[in-house]
């Protein structure tokens, strides 16, 4: 009877021990799990803030290039009434310089053949003492004139120069941001349906509309605006049909009369500051360092904004997590 306990008590020692490695793996296991999904949500994070990160430049690049363009088409103006003042002096010019000439026996072809291109014979005849007060002073004004439009020119070129690098700078900006979505997307195929659910970019649940907005006609119609374009295209620096985050927010501002600038973490500068918690419909919510990224609140806990080139434009639950920037009320 002794032996009998005694291996008995030995067997459920073995199986105490058994369950205990048991337990410990499947604890490891867990806690394992549990880094996997930290860690793939601080990349996603990572990926997310970098990408938008570029949109934003971008669009400060694209604020650079539209006023370089208004300067360019200005510069183009001025040089075109600047090059028909220098063409009326320039005539003013050789009509006195060759009747003067004439005046004293020197024909207009031995001028000529003495000087070159005209620019040098004018040249030759400032610096001479063959011509009157009135005509040295023409003279000067005609060389001040071509002086102006030579730095017109300049100024034309440089700006020219300015807006390809520029350019350039945001289709390199493009390429980064979508690396950021393609690298987020990879990163997302590698977890599991759960693990997808539990970091919000997968969902099981469809979202019901927004409730009817109380906070007044401005506010129903920004949601209402941001609402029909739920599914639509992203597209960088975009203001419609197909948007960026800021032109979105842009758009649908604009529709009730607010110029909003396209710029993100311009935008944060306008309206006053709102708590998470005391959100209305029509409100701007902010994402990122920066901030990077901005939607709109619609109401239930739901907001609209424009994502990326893979997501487009979308209608998801609120994300006040580390991300969250802040949010600004302006209706």
């Amino acid at each position: 009877m002794e032996v009998a306990m005694s291996r008995l008590n030995r067997w459920a020692a073995v199986l105490a021990s058994v369950l205990l490695i048991v337990a410990l793996a499947w604890t490891g296991q867990s806690h394992a799990r549990a880094d996997q999904l930290s860690d793939a949500k601080a990349q996603l994070a990572a990926l997310q803030e970098e990408a938008s990160q570029a949109e934003e430049q971008y669009n400060q690049i694209q604020a650079n290039l539209d006023a370089a363009s208004a300067r360019l088409e200005q510069i183009g103006a001025d040089i075109a009434a600047q090059q028909d003042k220098v063409g009326v002096l320039r005539e003013q010019v050789a009509i006195l310089t060759l009747q003067q000439f004439q005046d004293r026996g020197i024909t207009s072809t031995t001028t000529l053949l003495a000087g070159g291109d005209q620019d040098q014979v004018i040249q030759r005849i400032v610096v001479s003492s063959m011509v009157t007060d009135t005509t040295t002073a023409l003279l000067q004004n005609y060389q001040l004139g071509q002086a102006a439009l030579d730095d017109l020119l300049t100024s034309q070129q440089t700006t020219v120069d300015s807006i390809t690098a520029d350019k350039a700078k945001q289709q390199e900006l493009k390429d980064q941001a979508n690396q950021k979505v393609k690298d987020t997307q990879t990163l997302i195929n590698r977890l599991t349906a759960a693990q997808q659910v539990a970091l919000g970019v997968r969902s099981t649940v469809s979202y019901s509309p927004p409730p009817p907005v109380q906070n007044g006609p401005a506010a129903q119609q920004v949601v209402d605006f941001a609402m029909a374009q739920v599914g639509g295209a992203y597209a960088y620096g975009g203001v419609g049909p197909a948007y960026d985050c800021s032109g979105l927010t842009l758009a649908a501002y604009a529709s009730v009369g607010i110029k909003l600038p396209h710029s993100a973490s311009t935008q944060f500068n306008y309206g006053v500051p709102v708590a998470a918690s005391d959100l209305q419909p029509g409100d701007l919510v902010f994402y990122y360092s920066g901030p990077g990224h901005v939607g709109i609140y619609v109401g239930g806990g739901m907001i609209v904004d424009a994502r990326n080139e893979s997501l487009g434009i979308v209608y998801r639950p609120l994300d006040t997590g580390s991300s969250f920037t802040g949010a600004r009320r302006l209706l």
